[in-house]
């Protein structure tokens, strides 16, 4: 009997010996030293996860209210007396969606790239317009799958033009370098009941394929166009003044860009 009452006490003291022994001290520490290097190995990979995550590999433009857009003005100028919305193939940055909006315009913004179609989201005044839409897709002459040669605000369908000079070190240098699209010709997208005054197209060297994608947008309405045509320095699908002769459009150099109307 004596013996069963003292086996608490002696438990207890077995317990006390154990914690005392330098051997178990030493282990304890041992994986409390690994435990910590363990959250320490965690926390720094949850930290560069979320920096990676939140590094958008091509960034789209910023919006700029101080940027001048001077072809939506030239365009916007020229089709004074036409009526309809506006139809801006190209939107990065905003500024041309901000400017037709300002003088009254129903404008639908179409973007290819991702991260400058979430940018122009968070743009107050255009997101939450009652007078702006924004598509985030490519426009082209057929719907297909295609791949964005990333470069911020010159990513182009055509890999070459991303490959030299300025926009070459526009190409991200870690990360994807390329983005997944889909391609829609806009006919198939805009609504048939509503006309359109003006088309501005900027999408380093894919200007043709877009036009051909509007084709019975531009016979039907007549809209003055306006295209980036910065010469020999981007590969071109086609000859976008070949395209729009027929229909009776005279294109004249404004800058980097040509304006197209009809003939008077």
């Amino acid at each position: 009997a004596s013996l069963v009452c003292a086996a608490p006490l002696l438990l207890r003291s077995l317990v006390q010996l154990r914690g005392r022994s330098p051997y178990l001290a030493r282990r304890r520490r041992r994986r409390r030293r690994r435990a910590e290097a363990s959250r320490m190995r965690t926390c720094w990979c949850a930290l560069l996860l979320a920096v990676l995550s939140s590094t958008t590999p091509a960034a789209g433009l910023a919006y700029n209210e101080r940027r001048k857009c001077p072809l939506m003005n030239v365009l916007l100028a020229e089709a004074t007396f036409k009526k309809g919305m506006v139809i801006d193939v190209g939107a990065n940055g905003g500024c041309e969606m901000a400017t037709a909006l300002r003088h009254g315009r129903r404008v639908i913004g179409v973007e290819c790239l991702e991260s400058a179609y979430h940018e122009l989201r968070n743009v107050p005044h255009i997101e939450k317009h009652p007078n702006a839409t924004l598509l985030h897709v490519c426009a082209g002459n057929s719907t297909r799958m295609a791949e964005l040669n990333l470069a911020s605000d010159s990513s182009s369908l055509i890999e070459d033009n991303v490959a030299h000079g300025k926009e070459r070190a526009k190409v991200p240098t870690t990360g994807r370098v390329r983005e997944p699209v889909v391609l829609v010709p806009l006919d198939q997208l805009l609504p048939p009941a509503e006309q359109v005054a003006v088309i501005k197209v900027d999408v380093q060297g894919g200007e043709y394929e877009v036009l051909q994608g509007l084709l019975q947008t531009i016979t039907r309405d007549r809209p003055v166009i306006g295209y980036e045509d910065a010469g020999p320095k981007f590969k071109k699908h086609g000859n976008v003044r070949s395209l729009l002769k027929p229909l009776g459009y005279v294109c004249k150099r404004s800058g980097e860009d040509q304006v197209c109307s009809e003939t008077p």
